[in-house]
């Protein structure tokens, strides 16, 4: 089961604890999307000009993400080789172990990475029914990565250790779960997926609960 989900006795909280590749909030689950880069990112060789931006193809939010890494530190090489990989687990280790940051890159990273990760995630939602409509089902719920090895984009906890249905408890900053959540809210607004989301609201608690951990 890529997702459980904790309810409390009195319904007040709603977790929705995730990590694995196969659950769609993933980075590493495969669902393409066409984006621009960000313009912010992209070094024009003739800054008097106006950016010619061109919209890209990727296979995951993970492959957007680890291309603005690359794209930050100039290495265009690399950020190529990330364009042209399929699988998210090599992507992730080519922008973990191929790119040379300083310390300086690496602190502008961190101000940045949550911005790049909010795109990614949007375009990837945005552009994916079964995705979106998974994502919606989260609706009045708290998206959490739950990681024993992510102190920063997850809890540190795995779903299924004790400590995860208090957040006081909680051994990271759980940032992907936050982005997911402004994701979800942004998302919801939005006019074009009115029906989906009214399709939602139609569900009870348990059925939701049901296609989150068994979808």
């Amino acid at each position: 089961m890529p997702t459980r989900v904790f309810v409390s006795e009195d319904r007040s909280k709603i977790l929705v604890l995730f990590s694995e590749a196969a659950c769609v909030f993933a980075n590493f689950y495969p669902s393409g999307f066409t984006a621009k880069p960000l313009e912010s990112f992209v070094k024009d060789p003739e800054p008097e000009k106006k950016k010619d931006v061109k919209t890209l193809n990727f296979n995951s939010s993970q492959q957007y993400f680890s291309y603005h890494k690359a794209l930050l530190v100039g290495d265009h090489r690399t950020a190529q080789q990330i364009l042209q990989e399929r699988n998210p687990f090599i992507i992730q280790l080519i922008g973990k172990n191929h790119l040379k940051m300083s310390k300086e890159k690496l602190d502008e990273w961190t101000q940045q990475s949550r911005d790049v990760m909010y795109r990614a995630c949007l375009e990837k939602f945005a552009s994916n029914e079964k995705c979106r409509k998974q994502l919606f089902r989260t609706h009045g719920m708290k998206l959490v990565k739950a990681s024993h090895d992510d102190g920063l984009w997850g809890i540190g906890l795995d779903k299924n250790d004790k400590r995860v249905e208090d957040e006081r408890t909680w051994k990271g900053a759980n940032w992907l779960g936050k982005v997911l959540d402004k994701v979800r809210e942004e998302l919801w607004i939005r006019t074009e997926f009115k029906e989906e989301r009214e399709q939602i609201e139609k569900e009870s608690l348990e059925t939701r609960i049901h296609y989150l951990q068994t979808i």
